[in-house]
């Protein structure tokens, strides 16, 4: 739908009041009435001269243009200041000096003090230069008033010292009032920037308490995956081949019973590891090389041709990455138990530098054209990344499969 030509003048002069800055709101309670106060007192004192300086039929008109320019500088520039623009406010300082100086040259003088009102107004609204000017200006005014009814030397001492002096301090402490609202506006922008950081950081504490709740579920599933499901997996072996000899080989079969029941006793003492190792407490683990024997050992009796091999000089390792070495090769067991149909395992540890660990398991299973990682595969991952190091993947079909891991240590 096509704009008209108002409609993109609004728009335009919508844009135009939204990009300039705010007009600040000074014509509150208490600058009416000090406005009002000045200008009643600069009436009462041209009322109060002498006939011959300010006649009384005079004093209609100066009381019209009194009442005028209190309205404009309360009602008015109250008005102009809701309205957002600064143009506005300064069309009202324009007429208030032009008014103040009507009333002071038709005054003699005597209401000069209506001017000290547009002094405090113009320092207020129209900056350092524009206040210097209105306070300039009506000095120039009231000098040229007073001259107007003595001598030039009497005017100037008049205009300098005593109308001076009041313009000074009106100028003073508009400065004063001024830097104070400034200073009051700051701090309240400072505050609103301190209550939305802290609203941030409650957001960022929030999802940080999250992150470690996600984190520490993925952590007890990971321990839960990686020892009771391996203890569990060989259990479930062990009770096949029982089944299998029952008939034909029953004391084969009570043999295997037995493995059984110790296999689940030693998952049993897994889940008390991993529950300790969850509230923090100490490791109840032996060395690496020691663990592994034993699970070699273990897999081999369970009908998997499974070897060790050891390169390099043997060490102990920091005991996090201990036990990610042993689960790391605890999973991968496990998964040539479940999917490869492998005959022959090998692990290799290899310590080949000072700084870094190498793992490999391979068997001589089916493989597989692209490995699915499972949660164990997952699990593993996550944890050797948390260790700091990094897992590789090798299969193929009727290729085996073998999992490689290297670690800081």
């Amino acid at each position: 739908m096509p704009l008209t030509a108002a409609a993109v003048a609004t728009t335009a002069s919508a844009t135009e009041r939204s990009s300039e800055p705010a007009v600040p709101r000074f014509a509150g309670p208490g600058f009416v009435t000090a406005f009002l106060a000045v200008t009643a007192a600069g009436f009462a004192q041209a009322a109060g001269a002498s006939e011959a300086l300010v006649p009384r039929a005079l004093l209609p008109g100066l009381g019209f243009a009194t009442v005028s320019y209190a309205l404009l500088g309360t009602l008015g520039l109250y008005t102009a200041e809701r309205r957002g623009r600064r143009v506005h406010v300064q069309a009202v300082i324009a007429l208030l000096l032009a008014l103040g100086a009507w009333t002071t040259f038709a005054s003699h003088g005597y209401a000069a003090m209506l001017l000290l009102a547009a002094v405090s107004a113009g320092v207020l609204h129209v900056g350092p230069r524009g206040s210097a000017f209105v306070a300039a200006l009506s000095g120039i005014v009231a000098l040229a008033a007073f001259a107007m009814r003595s001598s030039l030397w009497s005017a100037f001492l008049s205009a300098g010292v005593t109308f001076g002096s009041a313009i000074a301090f009106v100028f003073v402490f508009s400065r004063i009032a001024l830097r104070e609202r400034r200073t009051r506006a700051d701090l309240e922008r400072v505050a609103a920037e301190l209550e939305a950081a802290n609203r941030r950081l409650q957001a960022q504490a929030e999802q940080v308490a999250q992150l470690a709740t996600v984190n520490e579920r993925n952590r007890i599933a990971r321990e839960i995956h990686d020892g009771l499901a391996h203890a569990l997996t060989v259990v479930h072996i062990q009770l096949e081949a029982a089944q299998t000899l029952l008939e034909v080989d029953p004391s084969r079969a009570r043999e295997a019973l037995a493995k059984s029941q110790r296999l689940a006793h030693e998952g049993l003492d897994e889940v008390r590891r991993s529950v300790s190792l969850l509230r923090g407490g100490p490791p109840e683990r032996p060395p690496l090389l020691a663990a592994l024997e034993l699970m070699v050992r273990e897999s081999s009796v369970a009908g998997l041709g499974t070897t060790l091999r050891v390169e390099g000089s043997p060490r102990r390792l920091p005991e996090p990455i201990e036990f990610t070495l042993y689960r790391a090769a605890q999973e991968a067991l496990t998964n040539v138990r479940r999917h490869s149909r492998a005959s022959q395992v090998e692990i290799a540890l290899e310590f080949t530098v000072s700084t870094s660990v190498r793992l490999s398991v391979r068997d001589d299973g089916v493989g597989a054209q692209e490995p699915r990682p499972g949660f164990g595969l997952v699990g593993l991952r996550e944890r050797v990344e948390l260790a700091g190091g990094s897992v590789a993947i090798t299969t193929a079909p009727q290729r085996g499969f073998r999992l490689e891991l290297e670690v800081p240590g």
